[in-house]
């Protein structure tokens, strides 16, 4: 994993592309945020591994219904 700032990200953007494509690039942004970069195609693949990971939830019955004012209680809507 490398972590760099902004400013660095900006002066070597074609190199942190290319490092994300072997380790993890995470870019410091202020005290309090940070971002990561994950090439459009690792996106794809860990997309495709929890949707087949949830559906083998729900085959094997390990799922939970929510009610309606569940899901509003947990967004902080009531």
């Amino acid at each position: 994993m490398i972590a760099i700032s902004t400013t660095e990200f900006r002066r070597n953007l074609r190199k942190y592309l290319n490092t994300a494509n072997k380790e993890r690039v995470i870019i410091q942004c202020g005290k309090n945020e940070t971002y990561e970069i994950i090439p459009a195609r690792k996106m794809s693949d860990n997309v495709v591994e929890h949707l087949q990971h949830s559906l083998q939830q729900v085959e094997e019955g390990k799922t939970t219904v929510l009610k309606k004012s569940d899901i509003k209680n947990f967004l902080g809507l009531e």
